[in-house]
């Protein structure tokens, strides 16, 4: 046999040594010895694996692949080889000696040729083949134009001897045209892509001539194809006039298009050049419209009126699949403001007719069940609605004539308005879940809680609710009529269903703020009778509670409405508070919610006086609300309870009157209160009352009620808690001492028992509720925090976390530490020594030993540090020099970390304690001690692949020490007698840096490593130049060809936040594009 016996007992032990000859590289390679060992391997010997990773990894490993690619008889062994090669090229192609390079450069054109010339062995050998044209594309980008000028008319040249070596041909342009248009980014040096493009460019004429020549010659279907499929990726780079001034779009539309097995390949093609902008250039207008007629004409011949496309789509037929999403991508691109739309509207009438046939064709295709094909659809549609609007007449008002009233303002939107009537339809009928929706059909058809958040379709529900907005204000009345009746056939039954209901109540609640107020009224009552009407005749508890989430989630969308009906907003909330009752999980959860939501958009109307109907003035409502508060929230489970004293205590926070308030607070916080009392009362009498179970998880449910209380409340919320802090601090010293007691008898095990786990509960909980008053405290309110919250505090918790075992430390403890020096500023110097001796050593053993351990403690210990050194820098200054050093080597700790958030903190820590010694006297020792250690450390992460989305703090930085050193304010040599005398620090700089990159990255010249260094500190007085020039320099150390998108972060979210500043300020001026508050 030609393969080795792998299932055979004794075939390690007397094989293996035979086969690690393939390692020796002094003698010539045993070909036959090689594709043994691959094809068992593939067969699924993993004992071979290491050897063939040896063999592929040795240095010498691409000095055999003309002998495994002349000889092998295996295409897996032949693929081993190319990858081998691939790595070379891409790695190692500087450091190999020219007349090697010009070797394997002419060895793999010549292998090409000979596999691909000849159509049979082309198809036997197409993967090896297909991965020697990667090989040989990496080759072009090392070598192209300087080294290997003629290889363009090569090529074409090469592309006559045969229709098959011509198709390859073809598939090594396309991946050319792919590595320097579309994923260049970060692979190549800015001049790199620079060049490659512009003499892709220069020497296009061959390549578009050839593409010309076949595809006006060529009757090989599988050459033709690749023609066609290789033009399209050029098709978004090229010069326009290739396109418009050459027969290429009659040739596309009208001979390749109506052919069954080209059609897909050309309306991709079309689909391109569809989203080309000609504006201003009239001369091409006639041959555009002639081609969209032409395709639309086809097309027609395709999808009949009657055709149903989803089914069709659904049918699983592959080819019809992709022809509806090409077709869609050819229309969404053609018929845009941007592109065409205006030169069709003002063309003759069998131009609106191709533009309106194309509509419909992309109504059709609205309605497939596919998500992908859907939001190229509605991305469309939402772009043509918007134009619509904004072109709409405006009346001599000021304002448009929308919100109710069938007026159209403009005949343009006139004659859209059958396409707009079914695209409400269309839009209706797919509306997806919104966040605030909590319950939905699970896959065995129960309704049941949502329990995570489908953030795809909520991004994907505020899209449309963009598209219902524009064609609401379109037509008011249309909208109104077709919701309205769509809920007429589900109170009559006709089309009752739950997915029917839904999407129809999410489609009401998505154009609040679109209507007139009047017309708001009349329509929003007409709904909500309609549901609870619904809602009374339906029998099940699944019917009840789809239709009270949707009565619920329609409410909370129109608060300007519930604003100004009083009454109507009492029923509602009364209504809520009856759902409340409901035992259906996610019923009970989003009536809270909603009241809370309500509660916080219309909180001023709870707490004034509104009038009866006889005019008599009844008090605030929210007198009524927490005199009935325990019997609204009996059946509610504990979450529910906190959410529903959070939504109460936002209404308290709306009472302007101090003294009214505080009487509020205490009347609202009087049954948590009672409960507390109670237990202290035991625990006074009893001290082992305290340590029962459920009395801990009593005074879990009572701290976590103060804290949503203390969120809405804000500075408010201090007459609550003056009223149980110090009894909330001896719970806090008792549970310590327990949890302290049974760590010492049981060890670090006792941490993961259920009454240890609750009573560290109930620390945080308490630490987190003195952290959120802290941070909603006014200026009035820090000198009380720190003469009398700060003194009772200190020691309690800071003692605890000193003396607890790691695994019973809390990052809440860090977390208040840092809020408090953040809120009350240098105030905190004097206390700063106190802190640092509880935390910092201990939290540091905690952590120092890899990067993993103990995630919340490790964020909020560096939290604490930034704060320090940010609002408390003088407190820094004074510490010992062994303890500050401890502290710069926490900073440099912290930015190895892997975790984004934490490295981060310590980036911008870093940065901002060079901004404080800026000013400091005592910059200059400062800068002696860790100037280098610092631009070590950042070196290190910069060039790390996995510290990539730091890259922009990265450049910060390490720009601010070059301007440093620069700038002279280093009065001190940074180097010592031992390394040498410089001129000055800069050349100290340059030269330990260039040293460090030479001796650290292998492949990296000592010229290269100089000129590096060189141009950092040419580019520190443009940033951008400064970033682009250490781009550069890490795709050269090739560590950063894959995932390169980090590199660019910074620019990428600038673009995004512009776009985003523009996008929120067109939708400012869209009445009910925005979220009502």
């Amino acid at each position: 046999k030609n393969h080795f016996p792998h299932t055979h007992p004794d075939w390690l032990r007397t094989k293996m040594d035979q086969l690690k000859q393939i390692l020796n590289f002094g003698k010539p390679l045993n070909i036959q010895l090689l594709d043994n060992a691959v094809r068992s391997f593939y067969s699924g010997n993993m004992a071979i694996q290491k050897v063939l990773v040896d063999f592929q990894e040795h240095p010498q490993a691409w000095t055999r692949v003309d002998q495994i690619l002349d000889k092998s008889q295996n295409p897996q062994t032949k693929i081993i080889g190319l990858n081998i090669l691939d790595k070379t090229i891409k790695y190692r192609w500087g450091a190999l000696p020219k007349p090697q390079r010009e070797g394997i450069r002419k060895f793999i054109v010549s292998l090409i040729i000979k596999l691909s010339q000849d159509k049979a062995l082309f198809q036997k050998n197409m993967k090896v083949v297909r991965k020697m044209n990667l090989v040989l594309v990496q080759i072009v980008k090392k070598e192209w134009p300087h080294n290997w000028p003629n290889f363009i008319p090569e090529l074409v040249q090469s592309s006559k001897k045969s229709a098959s070596l011509c198709a390859n041909n073809m598939q090594i342009l396309k991946l050319l045209s792919e590595e320097i248009f579309d994923y260049s980014l970060g692979q190549m040096t800015e001049r790199k892509k620079s060049e490659m493009k512009k003499n892709l460019n220069s020497q296009f004429t061959m390549i578009f001539q050839l593409c010309e020549y076949v595809l006006g010659n060529s009757n090989d279907q599988l050459l033709v194809t690749i023609t066609l499929q290789t033009l399209q990726k050029f098709l978004h780079w090229i010069p326009i006039g290739y396109i418009f001034k050459t027969k290429l779009l009659e040739t596309l539309a009208l001979k390749f298009f109506p052919i069954s097995q080209f059609q897909n390949d050309t309306l991709q093609c079309l689909g391109e050049i569809a989203g080309i902008e000609t504006k201003g250039k009239s001369e091409y207008t006639p041959k555009v419209l002639a081609m969209f007629k032409a395709v639309m004409q086809q097309t027609g011949k395709l999808i009949k009126p009657t055709m149903n496309v989803a089914q069709l789509y659904a049918s699983g037929n592959e080819k019809a699949a992709t022809f509806i999403r090409y077709l869609a991508l050819f229309i969404t691109s053609f018929c845009t403001p941007k592109t065409h739309l205006s030169e069709l509207e003002a063309g003759k009438n069998e131009d609106h007719i191709a533009l309106f046939s194309a509509l419909k064709f992309l109504l059709m295709i609205s309605r497939v069940n596919d998500m992908e094909i859907w939001k190229i659809c509605l991305e469309y549609w939402n772009g043509l609605v918007a134009d619509l609007y904004h072109s709409m007449r405006v009346n001599p008002a000021g304002s448009l004539n929308l919100g109710g009233v069938r007026e159209y303002s403009s005949p343009r939107v006139k004659r859209y308005s059958s396409i707009l009537s079914e695209l409400r339809h269309v839009m209706i009928t797919k509306m997806p879940r919104p966040e605030e929706v909590l319950i939905h059909e699970d896959e065995n058809g129960n309704i049941v809680k949502q329990r995570s958040k489908d953030t795809d379709a909520i991004t994907l529900y505020y899209r449309m609710k963009e598209g219902l907005v524009y064609l609401t204000h379109l037509d008011a009345v249309d909208t109104q009529s077709i919701m309205l009746n769509k809920l007429g056939r589900q109170v009559d039954g006709s089309e009752w269903s739950w997915n029917n209901l839904n999407t129809l109540c999410w489609a009401i609640g998505s154009i609040s703020g679109t209507l007139h107020k009047h017309i708001e009224k009349t329509f929003l009552v007409r709904v909500i009778k309609d549901l609870l009407q619904m809602c009374d005749n339906k029998q099940g508890k699944d019917h009840k509670a789809v239709i009270a989430s949707n009565i619920m989630y329609v409410v909370g969308q129109y608060p300007r409405f519930l604003r100004k009906h009083w009454k109507f907003l009492k029923t509602v909330v009364n209504k809520l508070f009856e759902f409340m009752h409901e035992k259906h999980e996610g019923v009970q959860d989003m009536s809270c919610k909603t009241f809370l939501k309500i509660a916080q958009s219309c909180r001023q109307e709870f707490v004034k006086q509104q009038e009866e109907d006889e005019g008599k003035m009844q008090r605030a409502f929210v007198i009524e609300i927490i005199e009935r508060l325990p019997q609204t929230i009996e059946d509610l489970e504990e979450s529910h309870i906190h959410t529903f004293y959070e939504a109460v205590a936002g209404i308290v926070r709306a009472e302007q009157r101090l003294q009214v308030a505080q009487q509020l607070i205490m009347q609202l916080m009087k049954l948590p209160n009672s409960r507390w009392a109670a237990i202290i009362t035991q625990a006074n009498r009893h001290m082992e009352s305290l340590f029962d179970l459920r009395v801990v998880k009593s005074v879990v449910n009572v701290l976590k009620t103060n804290n949503r209380a203390a969120t809405a409340l804000q500075h408010y919320f201090d007459i609550q808690l003056g009223r149980i802090y110090l009894e909330m601090l001896q719970v806090y010293k008792s549970y310590s001492k327990y949890v302290s007691n049974e760590i010492g008898k049981r060890g670090a095990n006792a941490t993961k028992t259920v009454i240890v786990r609750q009573m560290r509960t109930v620390k945080k909980e308490t630490l987190r509720l003195i952290q959120t008053f802290v941070a909603n405290s006014v200026q009035g309110q820090h000198e009380m925090i720190f003469k009398r919250l700060l003194p009772n505090l200190l020691d309690p918790v800071l003692d605890d976390y000193k003396r607890n075992v790691p695994h019973a430390r809390d990052a809440e403890v860090l977390s208040l530490i840092a809020e408090l020096i953040k809120t009350l500023g240098p105030g905190m110097s004097s206390v700063i020594p106190r802190i640092l001796d509880s935390t910092f050593s201990c939290t540091l053993d905690m952590i120092k030993t890899n990067l993993q351990d103990f995630p919340d403690v490790r964020r909020t210990f560096f939290e604490m540090i930034r704060a320090i050194n940010a609002r408390c820098f003088q407190a820094l200054l004074a510490l010992k020099p062994v303890q500050f050093k401890l502290v710069m080597d926490s900073i440099c700790w912290s930015i190895q970390h892997l975790d984004r958030t934490i490295a981060e903190i310590g980036l911008n820590t870093m940065l901002k304690m060079l901004s404080n010694f800026e000013s400091s006297q005592a910059a200059a020792q400062f800068y002696k001690t860790y100037y280098m250690h610092m631009l070590k450390e950042i070196l290190k992460v910069l060039s790390d692949t996995f510290h990539k989305p730091g890259f922009v703090l990265h450049c910060k930085l390490m720009m601010k020490l070059f301007v440093v050193c620069q700038s002279g304010a280093i009065p001190v040599p940074l180097w010592n007698p031992k390394q040498g005398n410089f001129p000055n620090n800069v050349q100290f700089v340059q030269q330990s840096v260039a040293h460090l990159i030479k001796n650290t990255f292998k492949n990296i010249s000592t010229r290269q490593a100089e000129y590096f260094v060189v141009g950092a500190f040419k580019f520190t007085s443009s940033e951008r130049d400064f970033k682009r020039h250490i781009r550069d320099f890490l795709i050269q150390l090739k560590e950063f060809s894959s995932d390169k998108d980090d590199l660019y972060l910074e620019e990428k979210q600038r673009m995004q936040n512009e776009e985003k500043k523009q996008v929120n300020a067109r939708k400012e001026q869209v009445p009910g594009m925005i979220k009502q508050s």
